[in-house]
């Protein structure tokens, strides 16, 4: 059972509990905004070492940034289980996964705050005094077409129709002093469908860029819900309790109070300019075309703010971590509301690929297709299905069911999905149809094989299952005798 301490109550809080369970690593040394501090968290993610706090930023005197901040650590899931106020930054991940399914179960609905009581108030600077490049906005990899100021961010729209407010996490990147670029999809993101209803009717959507909230707001606004579901809810969920908003100075919308800075702008309908490319989530260069602009119209932050950073790439990265949890639970979640019972699903490459483990049974996973084909973003490119006794956040688990239980004939190709274009593979015809097809893998025994046979053709052949309980319990007894490290 997962235990929790006093969850932070935002970026600063949360930095001194990555420094205190030793997965922060204070950097003195001056640092190039421009590729250096990019490569440094890039290689930081690679080995998983310590998230990077940049404390001496060349040309910033005095500002600071951190970067993959939930990114990959030893265990790989420890700073997300610490983003999440557990006690244990070493749960195994499937504990982990049932932790988040409980809690975004139980939304908690924001709380309104006052500006004097949110620090992100601390300075307001009006459209006319704005520039984006007073701040440390890095251009991570040398494949990049710029400088990201939005990519460990949240961006929050609100649909013009019906009032629902999303919060987001997208891609922005600077265009000069007072304009950013936004990538907004229409095909699969929630804010590239509502900018579509704003352009419609030749109107500019209000839109906030909000930087250095607390964790666990960033990983709501990652997480793949339902059309009219509010993720500031569902971080409530997360906290335990309401999110503190406050409104903006600028525009219709609220934003976390105790946010590090807030970009307050507005999309421009009808206009496009060069954005990109990026190294994304993929572990591929992404998307060099023409992106929606956005025109800043106020800025406001904390006193001496915290500049944040993703560092997008070949996995695992600050998204890649957090995904495979996120996703996992809001996929067991949906399903077994809809009476789909699962043991776990996770994603080892984000946005790819759920691998689902389940007790198979007759037309259990084309029901679990269907449902998957009506939600947000959760049958990206493939779906992947195992029995029960494997460990879908286990690689050598998982590929070795695809290498023993897969029948070759259990492969289905299903064509005229919407087409994520940020996945490399496509082909030049299938980025302009925005349509591809995507891929089941049935990596299950089947179901009806009588037990004799089962037990003559497939038991499994490790510790747990090859010998009797009693050898088991003696050999681990002995463990530290034969000269063994217990672990």
């Amino acid at each position: 059972m997962a235990t929790n301490r006093e969850t932070s109550k935002d970026l600063r809080e949360y930095l001194n509990v990555l420094e205190a369970a030793g997965e922060l690593q204070r950097i003195k040394k001056e640092v190039d905004w421009k590729l250096e501090a990019g490569a440094i968290s890039r290689l930081a993610c690679e080995r998983r070492a310590p998230a990077p706090m940049f404390e001496n930023i060349k040309g910033y005197p005095g500002q600071r940034m951190a970067a993959v901040l939930l990114g990959p650590a030893k265990p790989l899931h420890s700073r997300l289980a610490l983003g999440l106020g557990l006690e244990d930054k070493a749960m195994p991940p499937l504990e982990i996964i049932d932790y988040v399914c409980r809690r975004f179960r139980n939304p908690r609905p924001p709380v309104n705050v006052s500006p004097r009581e949110a620090p992100c108030k601390e300075v307001i600077i009006p459209g006319k005094e704005v520039n984006l490049l007073n701040f440390p906005i890095p251009w991570i990899k040398s494949i990049d077409g710029g400088r990201y100021i939005g990519t460990w961010d949240i961006i929050i729209t609100r649909d013009p129709d019906t009032g629902w407010t999303n919060w987001a996490i997208y891609r922005c990147m600077v265009e000069d002093e007072r304009h950013f670029t936004i990538l907004l999809l229409p095909a699969r993101q929630h804010g590239g469908r509502m900018f579509a209803k704003y352009e419609a009717m030749n109107k500019p959507m209000p839109v906030a860029l909000v930087i250095g909230a607390h964790p666990i707001c960033h990983l709501a606004a990652m997480t793949p819900f339902d059309n009219g579901v509010a993720e500031v809810d569902m971080a409530g969920g997360l906290l335990g309790a309401g999110v503190p908003l406050v409104k903006c100075e600028t525009i219709d919308l609220e934003v976390p109070a105790n946010a590090e800075m807030v970009i307050e702008a507005e999309v421009m309908p009808g206009e496009r300019v060069d954005e990109g490319p990026f190294g994304e989530y993929t572990g591929h260069s992404a998307h060099r075309g023409k992106a929606p602009h956005a025109i800043v119209k106020c800025i406001t932050h904390r006193r001496e703010p915290i500049h944040t950073m993703a560092n997008m790439g070949k996995p695992y990265d600050d998204y890649a971590v957090a995904q495979g949890v996120l996703f996992g639970a809001v996929i067991k979640n949906r399903l077994e509301s809809q009476d789909l019972p699962i043991k776990a699903a996770y994603f080892h490459s984000p946005g790819t690929v759920p691998i689902i483990s389940l007790k198979p049974r007759a037309g259990l996973i084309k029901r679990i297709v269907a449902a998957l084909m009506s939600g947000q973003r959760l049958l990206p490119v493939g779906v992947v299905f195992v029995d029960e006794d494997v460990d879908v956040t286990n690689l050598t688990d998982v590929w070795w069911a695809l290498s023993t239980r897969m029948h070759p004939r259990s492969y289905e190709i299903t064509d005229g999905m919407s087409a994520n274009t940020l996945i490399p593979w496509l082909t030049p015809e299938e980025r302009v149809r925005l349509e591809a097809p995507f891929f089941v893998i049935n990596a299950t025994l089947p179901y009806w094989w009588s037990r004799e046979y089962r037990e003559d053709h497939t038991t499994i052949a490790d510790f747990e299952h090859g010998w009797t309980g009693d050898i088991q319990q003696a050999v681990l007894k002995n463990w530290s005798a034969y000269g063994y490290r217990d672990e």
